[in-house]
């Protein structure tokens, strides 16, 4: 679908013609391409995402609402007292596994771009995918695959560790 929404003579580019703005190589400029694949990224996680958040958001006993209420809290005082509180274990698991999903982002990339275009939406999982299968060199894409497992592991720990409570538990 967002081949077809963001191709040149697609619906999007058909839009921005209405308000008499020019079309947009979406996924053929060099410049465009990596902001192309972030908002494709983005809204693909988004719905599920929300789902473990508006779960998350129902466990809040209301009991913490009331009680902050008759204490005095505003609605504002309340989302940063209340509710970011209660949802640090939710928010955790959707920061850790959206940050994992976006690293082995390979997809969007094979089917709409290829990698190109000159290379720029070469990422590492679509490279190591290249390297291993269209270049036949399992070398350089194991050691690609063990970079990029140290790298998720470092940015997880450091997110764990960001998002530590002060009694030590996540």
């Amino acid at each position: 679908m967002w081949g077809l929404a963001l191709r040149p003579d697609g619906p999007v580019n058909g839009v921005l013609d209405l308000f008499g703005l020019p079309a947009q190589p979406w996924f053929t400029s060099p410049h465009q391409v990596v902001l192309s694949m972030i908002i494709l990224a983005s809204w693909i996680g988004i719905g599920y995402w929300m789902m473990f958040l508006i779960a998350g958001l129902n466990d809040v006993p209301p009991v913490y609402y009331e009680a902050a209420r008759l204490d005095g809290a505003g609605p504002i005082r309340q989302f940063f007292s209340v509710t970011i509180p209660m949802l640090r274990r939710p928010l955790l698991f959707v920061l850790v596994a959206d940050t994992v999903s976006n690293f082995v982002l390979f997809a969007p990339v094979q089917i709409l771009t290829d990698g190109g275009p000159n290379g720029k939406s070469d990422f590492l999982m679509f490279d190591i995918f290249h390297q291993s299968y269209e270049l036949s060199n399992p070398y350089q894409a194991s050691v690609e695959l063990l970079f990029l497992l140290v790298l998720m592991i470092a940015i997880v720990a450091v997110q764990f560790r960001l998002l530590r409570t002060d009694d030590g538990e996540e």
